[in-house]
């Protein structure tokens, strides 16, 4: 099994999430930026609009790592990162496609499945990539990913 394409897709997305506003957000609100039993969105800098905004972009992201197709033999589960093993209940499956298709050894299929993830992966990527925060101006019946003049403040605070 070729996993090359799925290497490179997390290469793709992990300079994009590095590069992006999100990061900021995500140090603004993260726990390194108090102590730990403040936890996320309790630290200093992070405030309700820049927590609303993180919170926007990972549901955003969080989409496109979601099949439309399904898991094989299991349609109903769309996530491609993780989902309930077959065999194991409710235990977590990481990559569960592949997974599950290197246990039964279908090579074809977890070649296929490398492939479906890659590409989930890289739509992931093009959702943050796109994702801007809402500005504050727009309340919650805003354009989504609108540019306006304090959305910058949101990041950089």
């Amino acid at each position: 099994v070729d996993f090359g394409p799925l290497y490179e897709a997390v290469g793709v997305f992990a300079k994009t999430a590095n590069s992006t506003a999100l990061k900021s957000m995500m140090a603004a609100c993260g726990a390194k930026s108090g102590s730990l039993e403040e936890g996320v969105g309790k630290a200093k800098k992070c405030t309700k609009a820049r927590l609303k905004a993180l919170n926007d972009a990972l549901y955003t992201m969080e989409r496109g790592f979601l099949s439309h197709e399904g898991l094989p033999g299991r349609k109903w589960f769309l996530h491609v990162l993780q989902a309930p093993a077959l065999y194991m209940g409710y235990g977590a499956d990481p990559y569960p496609g592949i997974a599950q298709a290197m246990r039964d050894g279908d090579w074809d299929l977890a070649s296929d499945q490398v492939k479906v993830v890659a590409d989930r992966v890289l739509a992931a990527e093009a959702l943050l990539r796109a994702w801007r925060p809402k500005p504050a101006s727009a309340g919650a019946g805003g354009a989504e990913g609108g540019r306006g003049e304090d959305w910058l403040s949101l990041v950089v605070g």
